[in-house]
């Protein structure tokens, strides 16, 4: 089931995917821009993660040479959605107070990458994310930390009182939905196996 939508019960069902909380035009996410990246942001509900493959097409090329590679920006935005997703996959509305990458490798336009994102620590104001961008063979393209500032609900209100039309991950529905969903997952991680 979608969960831009509400269900007949009156509950809504926590986001799984990027679409599910962002507007159909989203740069990053986006399926009806033209110039989109068009990535599908999965969140792993096992882990309490994000985490995708994607690959790069050539509306997207940046640096000249005999390969064809990724421009930076593109990777930048990409790696910016993946950690502020993974942020309201697990019930928080941020915006991005600082982001910082390290590229490692040239990254191949058309070439499949996975990308992994995770928390690391959830503080009263601010949020703080890692992530990765691998190759194929496993080895490191891109790596990232992210800090978030977490909007307050007032503003949250506000900002869908302002809007056209309700934001979607901004519906409060959704977002208990995805805070409920992360702390069973957090309850269950802490649990010892066996």
């Amino acid at each position: 089931m979608n969960s831009k939508k509400k269900p007949d019960d009156g509950f809504f069902q926590a986001s799984k995917v990027s679409q599910d909380l962002h507007p159909e035009d989203c740069f990053v996410c986006g399926l009806e821009n033209d110039k989109s990246l068009k990535a599908t942001i999965q969140f792993d509900e096992e882990n309490g993660e994000v985490k995708f493959t994607h690959s790069f097409q050539g509306h997207e090329l940046g640096a000249p040479g005999r390969k064809r590679l990724v421009h930076g920006g593109a990777i930048a935005a990409l790696l910016d959605e993946a950690q502020g997703v993974l942020a309201h996959h697990i019930g928080h509305i941020v915006m991005t107070d600082q982001l910082h990458l390290r590229y490692h490798k040239a990254t191949p336009i058309e070439e499949s990458v996975e990308i992994h994102a995770w928390i690391t620590t959830v503080r009263k104001r601010r949020l703080y994310t890692r992530a990765t961008m691998k190759n194929k063979e496993g080895e490191i393209l891109v790596s990232s930390s992210g800090r978030w500032y977490l909007l307050p609900d007032r503003m949250i209100e506000r900002i869908n009182k302002e809007s056209e039309k309700l934001i979607n991950g901004f519906q409060p529905g959704l977002i208990e939905a995805n805070r409920s969903r992360f702390k069973s997952i957090r309850k269950r991680k802490r649990q010892p196996s066996g």
